[in-house]
């Protein structure tokens, strides 16, 4: 892998196919022959920012932020110049998603990104270099490369990462008079569990949802099984189930009737449609890790004094939108 990314750097120097910014902008960090300007490493410091804010971080670790941003712009370039060195090229389905993505993001955060400094066109520019990425996810890790992820280790992560079922669920508590939550008797969750028995049942003897459910279907649901929306520990116990088999559920406050399905069946079928994506899952970590080591090997020079006031504003123009 050192040698392909080797070859790549001297192509990329050989043939200057760094990006580089608007001369009539001042440069705030310069990756090999690459000269941004303010607003790549806006858009990436706010992206950062808002990472560290969803997840409850440290948002007085400004400096350990910037960095993170910093890593960003790395691999902004190095992307660039290896999808460039390499000659790969993006095809029409490649070039909608960058204009839908570019117009949906403009449309939710326009006048914040005009707030801090950030044009339309650099937002479609780091859509693009994401395709870019993606190309050399493909290139490195996909069908035929050098280090293919197989077929097997694909699907194994598949099935134990996301799963495709139907469900309905129960509640093993009430709401008291004095508004709390509390547990139904022993009597009651008994009750409970041998309906929903009953009915697992019913299901493995061949009747439906809908059968068993005042006759109303229930919607199949696709997720990952790290996602929080269901209680904890219930989808990692849906991916353990075998498929089309009934099976009762239960978690602290809740019993599920569940019925997993194979959601590598089917013509338009998640395994296929999103495959990319689990190699992404996969390898995506060690791509990144690529990239920002070719981007330590182009050199870099940063103007601290600007990176932090670019980071300031942005925090400021932040906190007046809360």
């Amino acid at each position: 892998m050192k040698k392909v990314i080797s070859l790549i750097l001297c192509v990329a120097v050989c043939f200057g196919v760094l990006c580089s910014c608007s001369a009539s902008k001042k440069t705030v960090l310069t990756i090999g022959e690459a000269q941004l300007d303010s607003e790549v490493f806006s858009y990436f410091f706010s992206q950062v920012y808002g990472d560290v804010e969803s997840s409850g971080g440290n948002l007085l670790a400004k400096d350990e932020m910037i960095a993170r941003a910093v890593n960003k712009c790395c691999e902004y370039v190095s992307a660039t110049t290896q999808f460039n060195a390499l000659q790969l090229s993006l095809d029409t389905d490649a070039r909608k998603r960058i204009a839908t993505s570019t117009e949906d993001e403009w449309m939710l955060y326009g006048g914040y990104y005009s707030d801090i400094g950030i044009s339309k066109q650099t937002v479609a520019k780091i859509y693009e270099v994401n395709e870019y990425r993606t190309q050399l996810l493909l290139y490195y890790f996909g069908e035929g490369s050098e280090y293919e992820v197989t077929e097997d280790e694909i699907e194994y992560y598949f099935d134990r990462s996301y799963v495709q079922f139907k469900a309905i669920n129960g509640y093993f508590t009430t709401i008291d008079e004095n508004g709390e939550t509390v547990l139904l008797t022993e009597d009651e969750i008994l009750a409970i569990r041998n309906d929903f028995e009953e009915k697992c049942s019913k299901l493995e003897s061949g009747e439906t949802f809908a059968d068993i459910n005042d006759g109303v279907d229930v919607e199949t649901t696709y997720i990952a099984v790290s996602n929080s929306a269901y209680p904890e520990g219930f989808l990692a116990k849906v991916a353990e189930l075998e498929y089309d088999k009934p099976a009762v559920i239960e978690t602290d406050e809740y019993i599920f009737l569940v019925v997993r399905s194979d959601a590598k069946k089917g013509d338009d079928n998640y395994y296929s449609t999103y495959r990319t994506k689990y190699i992404e899952d996969l390898r995506g970590e060690m791509l990144t890790d690529m990239l920002v080591a070719s981007a330590e090997e182009y050199g870099m020079t940063k103007t601290d004094d600007e990176l932090i006031g670019i980071a300031e504003n942005i925090i400021s123009a932040r906190n007046k939108r809360k």
